[in-house]
């Protein structure tokens, strides 16, 4: 009796555990969203985290010219494979919440103030992706988002492997992987959590050399 006990006892420590680890690569590729100021014809990148929460770079959000984020009634956030479909759903922003460390007065002053939270009023019927508590600078890094592919395909939703990963203090650096409209769309590790959200790039285009940086996650706002 005590043997067949303990055998139940693994087999159900076996069973919960896979069932844990399938768990944590379950993805929702609904939570990857696309994110658009009214009224312009770039777009950006952005990743569910909560009921309706948002994550997404600041320079998404924020104007240069004006040095303030523009106002919540322009920004949309939207929802689909592809945006240039009708069926592609577009949902209001109600809140920016943000916890800048500096002026940002170029486009350099992004690089580690680049992550920004959205909410919305109604709630978003996705699965949201987890945050990763920190980084193994030795997996394989996946960016997702609606930016433009090397065939110059631009707002349909896709993921990509990030190359030559170079995790640094606040940043990630790498050398290609996410283009032009997958700023604010989030790299993923193995377990399909958040480590960090597209930044800004020294090159515009994917076929052309240059670093590129992701913001890693650590006290969002």
């Amino acid at each position: 009796m005590r043997l067949i006990n303990c055998l139940l006892f693994i087999v159900l420590y076996l069973v919960s555990n896979v069932q844990q680890v399938k768990a944590e690569h379950r993805f929702d590729s609904n939570a990857i969203v696309a994110i658009k100021i009214t009224g312009q014809q770039d777009f950006c990148s952005g990743v569910v985290v909560g009921a309706n929460e948002v994550l997404t770079a600041t320079h998404c959000v924020y104007s240069l010219k004006a040095q303030t984020y523009y106002p919540t009634n322009i920004i949309k956030i939207g929802m689909g494979n592809n945006i240039s479909t009708n069926d592609f759903q577009w949902f209001n922003v109600t809140g920016i919440s943000s916890t800048p460390t500096a002026t940002i007065k170029t486009v350099n002053d992004f690089l580690g103030n680049d992550v920004v939270r959205l909410t919305t009023a109604d709630l978003l019927s996705v699965t949201p992706v987890s945050i990763a508590s920190d980084i193994d600078s030795n997996q394989a890094l996946i960016a997702w988002g609606f930016g433009e592919d090397e065939w110059g395909y631009y707002g349909i939703k896709k993921s990509r492997q990030l190359e030559n990963p170079t995790p640094e203090d606040d940043l990630i650096a790498f050398s290609a992987g996410a283009c032009r409209g997958d700023s604010g769309g989030p790299v993923l590790n193995a377990k399909n959590q958040i480590v960090g959200i597209i930044s800004v790039s020294e090159v515009r285009h994917c076929v052309e050399t240059g670093k590129r940086f992701a913001q890693r996650i650590g006290a969002i706002p």
